[in-house]
């Protein structure tokens, strides 16, 4: 079944992951570390590990060899986004390499209803967790059960108020999800990191901790120091990708790689050592994952990752490291570390998001920010060159929030509309807009002055400090006031429902996940700081905030309503196209500049990674480009 949303993007990546039909004839081979294992007969030999239709994965360039550790970091205990980008993508379906096309996992095939409430799915016969139990179309029900319940977890599409979905366990390996209303979108949500929700949750060993299945489960959450069973629950069997999953050596998981040194609170390293369940194998039937074991050290000090890199003892890394600051340290540095460099393609549309707060508790703010008028003013003070030129030497081009180039909803004129540095269209922008030039600075209309609060957090980004003192000193010479307020990331999310905030920076999400992530082409979710109450109105939640959108951002809503629904791919990228179209002549959210391509560090002797890689949260790189299948070389 193919997902056409990325199709422009084939050429980018020219890698395809072959997925066999029927079960391999050959014999399987397995690795070195577990011949001990068999030959004592605390495992199974291989070909009883392994379904009876293993996923067969072509190589990126040649079938490897077993072995070696895999050396990474994550920055402090709360870094899980890297464990999930490198161990945990592997849901009931997933992407292939060139991200154009959704292709078999866990589950060999599936099928659609015509009205695209029910989807049906076949698992592999004889898949098992790591631990060596089934792994069976019950998990998945109960995963779905669990997630359902009002006081656990968040789960996704199963809590999904405005579309319930429910599962029909037909047999063993045959599972229908089936929901209250068409879900055009759902293969989508499943092929992308949330899909490993539904898979996480072994129902033998997590049934323990739910009373529904275990009368005792309460007080057994009491007799171990928790105060109900959810609390219990979540430290045991933490769904998907939270930090406290993988903390629980006893959890079963279905990944390449399994936990061996847990990720506790003052943890200095956390280990995975590989499944020998694991249920793929590469084109001449040797069982996958090639590597051993992964090593993550786990380190507050982005100086002493970045030193790890310089050092040689990093194996593959981009996360947090791979900046623009460090890229000609780690340019020069490749000879003695032995590494190399390989280039990303980042999904994000821009370096960074300018959202002026539409919701804003003060009507005289409200209003001005809701003009368009005043928004392409300021987008017109931006000097963009300059801001290129001395933050990211020269790297990108001016360019607003919308599709990158090689989207195939990529609009030049979206793109570039308001980039051009002319402070005098900023001026009459200003005098359409209402406010008035009070000596070198505009005040409101009354006279009432206008000082802007832009709030960031500097930690997340280092470049973004650079940039927002650059854009400050840019604005202010144009006539507008302006404050920076560096703040800690949980009062940042905790301003938006109050709605007493002037602006909020973040990056450009949806440059190439144009539909998955749409959040600053209309008022989609919780990121569309924009407009946090209109979203609020659009998606049932808040209800004590909610506010009714402008028109033309309830004409955005009804068509993505339209597209959730609708199972054919060509209309749903017609309704995307209308959907960009209304948020180009709305200009809600101000750009700076294109990405230019990010990068990452790479062992020589560690191969079968691709490059370029395309480079996303939902397609979260490099899980797709199949990590169980890279190698170590020999010397």
């Amino acid at each position: 079944m193919r997902m056409n949303h990325l199709s422009g993007l084939a050429g980018a990546v020219a890698l395809t992951a072959i997925v066999a039909a029927a079960g391999p004839s050959w014999a399987q081979q397995q690795a070195p570390m577990l011949d001990a294992l068999v030959e004592s007969g605390e495992l199974p030999p291989v070909e009883e590990r392994l379904p009876a239709n293993p996923l067969v994965v072509e190589p990126v360039e040649s079938i490897g060899t077993y072995g070696g550790t895999w050396r990474s970091a994550l920055r402090g205990g709360l870094d899980n986004a890297w464990i999930a980008r490198t161990v945990a993508y592997d849901g009931l379906v997933r992407y292939n390499r060139e991200w154009d096309e959704i292709i078999p996992n866990l589950a060999e095939s599936w099928e659609v209803s015509e009205d695209s409430r029910t989807y049906t799915f076949k698992l592999r016969e004889g898949l098992k967790w790591n631990n060596g139990t089934p792994f069976t179309s019950a998990d998945i029900a109960f995963a779905v059960e669990l997630m359902s319940e009002p006081s656990y977890g968040a789960g996704t599409f199963i809590k999904n108020p405005n579309n319930p979905v429910t599962v029909e366990v037909i047999d063993e390996t045959t599972f229908s999800f089936v929901f209250e209303n068409p879900n055009g979108l759902i293969m989508d949500d499943l092929a992308s990191v949330n899909g490993f929700t539904v898979v996480s949750l072994n129902k033998e060993y997590c049934s323990q901790f739910y009373p529904k299945y275990n009368p005792d489960a309460e007080a057994n959450a009491q007799a171990a120091g928790f105060q109900t069973w959810e609390l219990h629950m979540q430290d045991r069997c933490s769904w998907a990708t939270e930090t406290i999953r993988w903390a629980n050596p006893d959890l079963p998981m279905m990944n390449p790689w399994m936990i061996e040194e847990p990720l506790t609170g003052d943890a200095t390293r956390t280990t995975f050592v590989r499944n020998p369940y694991y249920w793929k194998v590469d084109t001449e039937g040797n069982q996958l994952p090639y590597i051993d074991r992964l090593s993550m050290r786990v380190s507050d000090s982005l100086e002493e990752i970045t030193l790890m890199a310089l050092n040689g003892e990093i194996d593959f890394q981009d996360r947090h490291i791979a900046t623009v600051a460090n890229q000609p340290l780690f340019f020069d540095g490749q000879e003695a570390g032995d590494y190399r460099l390989g280039a990303n393609v980042p999904s994000t549309s821009n370096t960074l998001v300018l959202q002026f707060n539409m919701n804003h508790v003060d009507e005289k703010r409200r209003e001005l920010f809701q003009n368009k008028d005043f928004r392409i003013g300021v987008s017109h003070l931006l000097d963009r060159q300059e801001i290129i030129d001395v933050v990211f030497t020269g790297q990108g081009e001016p360019f607003q929030v919308a599709p990158r180039p090689e989207s195939p909803f990529y609009d030049e004129e979206f793109a570039k509309q308001y980039t051009e540095f002319d402070p005098d269209a900023a001026a009459a922008a200003f005098e359409a807009a209402g406010l008035v030039k009070s000596g070198d600075v505009y005040t409101f209309a009354d006279g009432t002055p206008l000082q802007i609060t832009i709030d960031l957090i500097a930690s997340f980004r280092s470049e973004w400090v650079d940039m927002m003192e650059l854009m400050q000193l840019q604005l202010e010479a144009g006539g507008l006031d302006i404050e920076l307020n560096n703040i800690d990331r949980t009062l940042y999310y905790d301003k938006r429902p109050l709605g007493d905030y002037d602006a909020q920076i973040w990056q450009g999400d949806g440059g190439l996940d144009v539909v998955q992530e749409p959040r600053y082409y209309f008022p989609a979710n919780g990121e569309s700081v924009w407009a946090f109450r209109w979203q609020a109105w659009y998606n049932g939640a808040n209800p004590e905030i909610a506010e009714e959108p402008a028109e033309w951002a309830r004409n955005q809503m009804d068509l993505y309503t339209q597209l959730r629904a609708e199972g054919d791919p060509e209309v749903r990228s017609d309704l995307m196209k209308q959907i960009l179209e209304i948020s180009k002549e709305n200009f809600p959210v101000i750009g700076v500049s294109l990405p230019g391509n990010g990068y990452y560090i790479a062992k020589n002797n560690m191969r079968n990674i691709a490059e370029p890689m395309l480079h996303a949260y939902l397609f979260p790189t490099p899980g797709p480009y199949d990590p169980f299948q890279w190698y170590f070389a020999a010397e």
